[in-house]
């Protein structure tokens, strides 16, 4: 049986065990428990079933190259040996070719929309010299410390549950540098993070999340909150993210970068058919590459005496 209430600007919700059993995820077929949002990242069990057959299809499909593995490894481990290291030799990374061209296999894998300047995977394709050519063109302006992102398109998508959903969308070549330095920063937040945790990790799911629930249940701890924070994406103070991002990172580029993404203006179609542009002071667009889970700030769930990072809240 479920119980759920609001309070505040915090959404609560206790599950309560009724008699002898198996996990709370066992009781019901997912799909037939008021799961709003199946797939976006929110629900009363954490799934994100399409996110996760999808990641799955993709690491088979576009597994890391060797060079960029043993790289991250070895980020990882400094990472983890050193609590208190902050990286400062990182900018370089982001525009090697062997990065650069993972991250648009990436990219492109993940079939987005095009941004504001409308171009596309099949234009990009269809260019003289194709992807190497355009790889090798986007290489030059972090090169030469001249990047600068373009704006980003504001889309909304209805919610199960009513309104809509904003989301942005960079063009295509700033989501390839964002990736590039996703793969760059990743395995250094990845180091800090506690076993428990599962929220947007590499290899870590939301159906091992909610097997470690039922772990705990089994163990008598009954009771499950879920807490969810209103407007979340939309309302992070840059300047308390950065700090936290500096502790690790001291590279002053790659600061510079995360810093430009987050700024970066707000274009949006009016009904009339004219654009407008929106300064960003705040927030970070849902449907960007570089997002809190990427900076190492997921959602948790707590459970009586043990803490379950997860996916979906």
């Amino acid at each position: 049986m479920l119980y759920r209430r609001a309070t505040g600007k915090y959404k609560e919700t206790k599950f309560y065990w009724v008699g002898k059993g198996v996990g709370f995820a066992h009781i019901v077929p997912i799909e037939f428990q008021g799961q709003h949002n199946l797939g976006r990242g929110k629900g009363q069990y954490f799934y994100r079933v399409f996110e996760e057959a999808k990641e799955r299809r993709l690491h088979i499909v576009l597994k890391t190259p060797e060079k960029i593995r043993e790289l991250q490894r070895k980020l990882y481990r400094k990472a983890k040996q050193e609590k208190e290291y902050r990286f400062y030799l990182l900018y370089d990374k982001v525009y090697r070719q062997d990065i650069l061209s993972h991250a648009y296999q990436l990219v492109k894998a993940n079939k987005g929309a095009p941004g504001i300047d409308g171009e596309t995977f099949e234009s990009i394709e269809e260019r003289e010299g194709g992807v190497e050519t355009y790889l090798e063109e986007i290489a030059v302006e972090p090169k030469r410390k001249c990047y600068k992102p373009q704006p980003v398109r504001r889309v909304h998508i209805p919610k199960a549950s009513g309104g809509k959903r904003p989301l942005g969308i960079p063009v295509i070549k700033d989501r390839v540098v964002q990736i590039a330095v996703k793969i760059v920063i990743e395995p250094i937040f990845e180091a800090d993070f506690q076993d428990n945790s599962y929220g947007f990790r590499p290899k870590r799911s939301a159906h091992q999340a909610v097997d470690d629930v039922k772990k705990h249940l089994h163990q008598g701890k009954t009771d499950v909150i879920d807490a969810d924070i209103s407007k979340y994406f939309d309302t992070i103070p840059h300047d308390k993210l950065m700090q936290l991002v500096a502790k690790r990172i001291v590279d002053k580029q790659i600061l510079r970068l995360i810093k430009m993404w987050l700024r970066a203006p707000i274009v949006k179609e009016r009904d009339d058919g004219k654009t407008e542009y929106k300064g960003n002071d705040k927030g970070t667009p849902q449907g960007g590459v570089i997002t809190p889970p990427t900076l190492g700030t997921p959602g948790f769930c707590r459970t009586k005496n043990s803490f379950v990072n997860i996916a979906c809240l």
